[in-house]
């Protein structure tokens, strides 16, 4: 299997912070992975903090963009015992995966259901 991925973004939000304007807060993302004819999709939302550096809107470019998304996300969680897990989040990896299950699933629907071997396509010449 060799899926080829396409990450885009479709939309971004932004806000006035710190006496800036247009600041991104969240990025709309849709991920496209096609493996010879079968495509399978997700789609999903970023959220961002302003930080120390800014990049003025007019000069963000998508792969900027997808950067921020792709950057790793420490995740915290205290159960009610007070047991605190840590653990660390990865888009990038996350949304190729569920690609990935989405066309292995295809595949194996596929070859669950072949053509029927009396039902021939008929070349018209």
């Amino acid at each position: 299997m060799s899926i080829t991925y396409k990450w885009s973004i479709s939309k971004l939000r932004v806000e006035q912070q710190s006496n800036k304007s247009n600041v991104v807060v969240n990025a709309e993302w849709r991920l496209e992975g096609t493996d010879g004819e079968l495509t399978a999709a997700a789609a999903g939302h970023c959220d961002f903090v302003l930080g120390g550096r800014f990049t003025e809107f007019s000069q963000l470019t998508e792969e900027q963009v997808l950067d921020w998304c792709f950057a790793p996300k420490e995740i915290t969680l205290v159960d009610r015992e007070g047991i605190t897990t840590t653990f660390t989040k990865l888009l990038k990896d996350e949304g190729e995966a569920q690609v990935a299950g989405q066309i292995e699933r295809m595949l194996a629907q596929k070859a669950a259901e072949p053509a029927l071997p009396w039902a021939q396509i008929q070349a018209y010449v």
